[in-house]
């Protein structure tokens, strides 16, 4: 069953354009692993210091695998210390 995750990132407002570009640079390699459906990068209107990433998996195992890719490693060392916080929300598709 495919699986959607809606990821909300706050970066502390001196690193927003770091945590901008560390987003970023997980889109491409995450499009491209199997069993990624749809993997976007948002950025909140009413709050600049705040990205939402909106993606979807084939199923719970292409997510696990993509948590343990190396860009995924690089984003997490990346945002670390940039960050107020972060959550992941898996959410079941019902239509």
């Amino acid at each position: 069953m495919p699986l959607s995750v809606v990821a909300t990132i706050t970066a502390q407002p001196e690193h927003r354009s770091a945590v901008h570009t560390a987003l970023l640079a997980v889109v491409a390699p995450s499009r491209a692993e199997a069993g990624c459906l749809h993997y976007d990068l948002h950025a909140a209107r009413d709050t600049p210091d705040r990205f939402v990433m909106i993606e979807r998996w084939q199923d719970d195992a292409t997510l696990d695998r993509h948590m343990a890719t190396p860009h995924f490693a690089a984003l997490g060392a990346a945002l670390d210390g940039k960050v107020t916080g972060v959550n992941i929300d898996r959410l079941d598709l019902l239509s």
